[in-house]
């Protein structure tokens, strides 16, 4: 289990630097390395090792995250594909990644620590036109800037807390009377609102050194005992990171596939029953448990089929989690500090019963490995992995951090899911020619198969994934991103003192004209390869997050949705519930639909 390391071995004077170990090398692992805070990824190819920088040139992805296959490296970001050996890009040549001298001295791959540095000096000098930057003369102050004017005292604090579930269209209506750079005030704490793909993507992209998530919510995860990959910052997320993205990686994922198929195939009966009685489906629901079957059984190898359980289930605790975090996030004091409203208290129980289950679930795993050895050799979940890990002496993650990274994979893969799903079958309801020319793929992948059988035909399926990435567009799960600068820095020409709480609204540049043609539109086809600009264009557009700190279960979370979505095309026709309300959005630190209602026929 490999995480990112900090070069070791001479003084920072020395010019050799020590990377890997020679023996770690091979034709098919991207191995992460770091020299003084630069990223690297080395590869084994042809006996020997090559070194290039650690970050695609497209938006900054962790390169050493990377799938390598037949001599090429793949980004997990959006898939840009760079040859092994010359580290350029496949379809565009002329882009090539920097690589640095590397020699294999005493069994270790050893680098030049100054041509690296010197390299990076050379990055980090600014554009003719930076749109963020250090600081310097005549930028525009926070207090110059435009934005509401709430209360005395206040700022614009009441209104948030009162519209937490709307805060995302609060913000957007602000952004049409604004404009795309503006300041709140929240109490006496400004916030600078972004809502500009350049700038939402530069942010992204300097992450963690330069920009962070607010310290309220490392916070808020250290007080739930849950402070994971996804809350953690420094080197604290640094080597998180590595097991994490490893656990979700398209090797473990084809060894998963077979259980997610099994779930698949449950939701599938679940969804005939619904349709032999000609009952409406809350899908938003029943997804969440699809979500957290698949989840549990990547997470600890355990079914724990909440979709066919009666009663308590765990999707019951864990569907509190991200509204309460959401809203002690963003309080203006911690007042659960002071006084426990009844929301607080069943999120202390529900907490309660989430660690008790994980707790055992670990407890089970490492008797397990104890009675049968054998199965150190092949762990079949993340859960083992780490705990094999741990025992040979090799494991990043101390107890306490394995147990958050759990408690984190189930609550994140959870919701964000789910709310995929649910928006890509809203849209198929409103776009009967939409759920029409799916079925036709979905028929032709799938054959007389009632969910999809092999992990490889998921890549088939590419007008389904344009209707992922549509519905995304205009239905972002994750609409609202808050950070904060670790430094001092300009963003836009406006300067940003060190830890002033950023907004940044994704879903106002996805609906710009001059980004996506008839923006407002519901439109898979700008997503099929060679039909529009849009179809290579992702300024701004980030629903799995941006850069380093791409969400690391985004391979899982596209497989799971093309699973769902091809056995509901290949099995049944959908249409709104009839005398259903109109379709709303809530925002608890992602966004889901209200009220969709569902009737399923089945074909």
């Amino acid at each position: 289990m490999e995480m990112a390391r900090e070069a070791a071995g001479p003084e920072p004077s020395s010019k050799r630097v020590r990377l890997a170990a020679a023996s770690e090398l091979r034709d098919d692992v991207a191995l992460p390395a770091r020299v003084d805070g630069v990223d690297l990824v080395v590869i084994g190819h042809g006996g020997g090792a090559l070194v290039y920088q650690g970050h695609c040139p497209h938006q900054g992805t962790l390169l050493a995250e990377g799938a390598i296959e037949h001599g090429v490296l793949t980004c997990r970001g959006h898939g840009w594909r760079f040859d092994c050996g010359s580290g350029s890009v496949v379809e565009r040549p002329e882009v090539c990644l920097k690589r640095f001298a590397a020699v294999i001295e005493d069994g270790a791959v050893m680098a030049d620590r100054d041509e690296i540095l010197a390299w990076q000096r050379l990055q980090a000098l600014p554009d003719p036109a930076p749109p963020s930057t250090a600081p310097g003369p005549g930028l525009r102050s926070l207090s110059e800037l435009p934005g509401p004017k709430g209360l005395p005292w206040l700022g614009s604090a009441l209104q948030l807390q009162w519209q937490q579930q709307r805060m995302h269209l609060v913000f957007e209506q602000w952004c049409e009377e604004f404009g795309p750079l503006f300041c709140v005030r929240m109490a006496n704490r400004p916030a600078l609102v972004i809502a500009d793909g350049a700038l939402i993507d530069k942010i992204l992209r300097d992450r963690p050194a330069t920009y962070r998530r607010i310290g309220a919510l490392e916070a808020v995860a250290l007080e739930m005992g849950a402070l994971g990959v996804f809350s953690a910052e420094g080197e604290v997320w640094r080597r998180q990171r590595r097991p994490v993205a490893q656990a979700l990686d398209a090797h473990r994922l084809r060894a998963f596939f077979p259980m997610l198929a099994s779930v698949t195939r449950r939701l599938e009966r679940h969804w005939h029953k619904a349709a032999a009685q000609r009952r409406r489906v809350d899908v938003q629901h029943d997804l969440m448990r699809y979500t957290v079957d698949v989840t549990t059984a990547l997470a600890f190898g355990y079914d724990i089929n909440t979709l066919e359980r009666e009663g308590e289930v765990i999707q019951q605790h864990l569907e509190q989690i991200l509204p309460m975090v959401n809203r002690r996030v963003n309080a203006p004091f911690p007042y659960w500090h002071y006084v426990r409203l009844p929301a607080d208290r069943s999120f202390d129980r529900a907490l309660a019963a989430i660690h008790q289950i994980i707790g055992e679930f670990i407890a089970a795993a490492r008797e397990r490995l104890a009675r049968a050895p054998e199965l150190a050799a092949h762990p079949a979940n993340f859960l083992e992995a780490m705990l094999v890990a741990q025992q040979m002496g090799q494991a990043p993650l101390d107890d306490e951090e394995l147990f958050s990274n759990i408690f984190t994979i189930l609550v994140a893969g959870e919701d964000t899911t789910a709310n995929t799903v649910a928006w890509m079958m809203y849209f198929m309801c409103c776009h009967p020619e939409v759920q029409r020319r799916m079925r036709e793929e979905v028929g032709t992948v799938l054959g007389q198969a009632d969910v999809l059988q092999d992990m490889r035909d998921a890549a088939r399926l590419v007008y389904v994934e344009a209707v992922a990435y549509e519905s995304l567009r205009l239905k972002p799960v994750a609409p609202l991103f808050f950070l904060e600068p670790n430094e001092d820095v300009e963003v836009g020409g406006v300067r940003v003192p060190r830890g002033t709480l950023l907004v940044l609204v994704n879903r106002p540049n996805a609906l710009q004209e001059r980004n996506f043609p008839a923006a407002r539109e519901f439109r898979p086809e700008r997503w099929l390869q060679g039909a529009t600009p849009a179809a290579q264009h992702h300024s701004g557009f980030v629903p799995f997050g941006s850069g380093p700190r791409l969400c690391p279960g985004r391979n899982l979370a596209l497989l799971e949705a093309k699973a769902a979505i091809s056995m509901v095309c290949q099995n049944f026709d959908i249409r709104r519930a009839p005398e259903s309300g109109p379709v709303g959005e809530a925002f608890g630190f992602t966004m889901m639909p209200t009220d969709l209602w569902v009737m399923f026929s089945a074909r």
